[in-house]
C-alpha cells in the first residue's frame, strides 16, 4: 500500500465543538456555597424546636413541648368561652388605670392628710421632718395596702367560677381566711379614717358635719381598697397565666425559626436562578459571565 492510500484511508477530521461547560448552579464555587448556606439554615430551622426555655412551674420544656401546651391551653379557654364561661376574662385597660389612679389621687392624699395630722405637720411652714414622715409613712401604708389586697385578689382566682364569682361554701379553710384577712384589712382602713375625721370635725366644732365627712371619708377607702381586690381577681385566670408564660417563651424561637427559613428561601431562589441561567447558556453554547 502506498503513502497515498493510507492517506486516503485516515480517518477525516472532525469539526470542534465547544468544550462543555460545568454547570454553574451545580459544581461552581458560588453554587456550592449557596447550597451549604441553604443547608445549613434548614439545620437551624429544625433545631429552634428543640431549644430548652422553662415552664411557668419551672419545668423544662423543648420549645416543641411548650409550643405543644399553648396550643391545649389555647383550645381549653377558647372551647370554654364558646360555653359561656366569663372566668378567663381580662379586665379592661381602663378598669386598670382607674383602680391605678384611684390609689394615686384618692388614697394616697388621704393618708397624707391622716399622718400629717398625727405628727402635727405645720401647714403654714411644711418642710422639715414631720411632713417628711408623713409622707414616707403615707407611701409605705398606700402602696402596702393596694399591694396586699392586690396579691390576695390574684391568688384567689382558682376559686373563681365561669360567673367570675366566688362561691363561699367551695372555699377551703385557707381560701376563707384570706378572705377574712382581706374584709379585715378594708375594715379596719375605713375604721380609722372614720375616727380620726370625726374626731378632726368634732375638736372643730362641727359636729353633724364631722360625721358626715367621717362617713363619707371611711366608704372612699373601703370603695377603692375592695376596688383593687375585686380587679386582681377577675382579671384572668391561672390557665390564662400559663399560657401566656409559654407564649412569651416560644414567640422568640418562632420568629428565629421564621427568619431562617426565609433566609432559606431567598438563598434557594438565588440558587435556581443560577441554575436556569446555567442551563441556558450550555443549550445556546455562549460562554460563561
Amino acid at each position: 500500500m502506498t503513502s497515498s492510500e493510507e492517506t486516503r484511508n485516515l480517518p477525516l477530521p472532525q469539526p470542534r465543538r465547544p468544550q462543555e461547560r460545568e454547570h454553574t448552579g451545580g459544581s461552581s464555587a458560588a453554587g456550592d456555597r449557596l447550597l451549604a448556606r441553604i443547608r445549613e439554615l434548614r439545620y437551624l430551622a429544625d433545631r429552634v424546636m428543640d431549644d430548652h426555655v422553662v415552664g411557668p412551674h419551672g419545668q423544662n420544656l423543648t420549645v416543641a413541648e411548650a409550643h405543644a401546651r399553648a396550643g391545649l391551653l389555647d383550645g381549653l379557654i377558647e372551647l370554654e368561652q364558646v360555653r359561656g364561661s366569663l372566668r378567663h376574662r381580662r379586665v379592661n385597660r381602663l378598669t386598670r388605670v382607674l383602680t391605678m389612679l384611684t390609689v394615686t389621687v384618692v388614697d394616697l392624699p388621704i393618708m397624707l392628710w391622716l399622718a400629717s395630722s398625727v405628727f402635727n405637720v405645720d401647714w403654714t411652714a411644711p418642710l422639715g421632718l414631720p411632713l417628711l414622715i408623713s409622707v414616707v409613712i403615707s407611701v409605705l401604708a398606700t402602696v402596702g395596702a393596694a399591694t396586699s389586697l392586690h396579691h390576695l385578689g390574684h391568688n384567689q382566682r382558682q376559686h373563681k367560677n365561669h360567673r367570675r364569682q366566688l362561691e363561699w361554701h367551695k372555699l377551703s379553710t385557707g381560701a376563707k381566711l384570706s378572705l377574712l384577712t382581706v374584709g379585715l384589712l378594708v375594715g379596719l382602713m375605713g375604721v380609722v379614717m372614720f375616727v380620726r375625721v370625726s374626731t378632726e370635725g368634732l375638736l372643730s366644732g362641727m359636729n353633724g358635719l364631722a360625721l358626715l365627712m367621717a362617713v363619707l371619708v371611711a366608704l372612699v377607702m373601703v370603695v377603692s381598697a375592695t376596688l383593687v381586690f375585686w380587679t386582681a381577681f377577675r382579671d384572668g385566670s391561672l390557665e390564662q397565666d400559663d399560657l401566656r408564660h409559654y407564649s412569651e417563651c416560644v414567640r422568640p424561637h418562632l420568629a428565629a425559626k421564621r427568619e431562617y427559613e426565609d433566609q432559606a428561601y431567598e438563598l434557594g431562589c438565588q440558587y435556581d436562578l443560577l441554575r436556569r441561567r446555567a442551563e441556558r447558556e450550555d443549550a445556546l453554547g455562549a460562554p460563561a459571565d
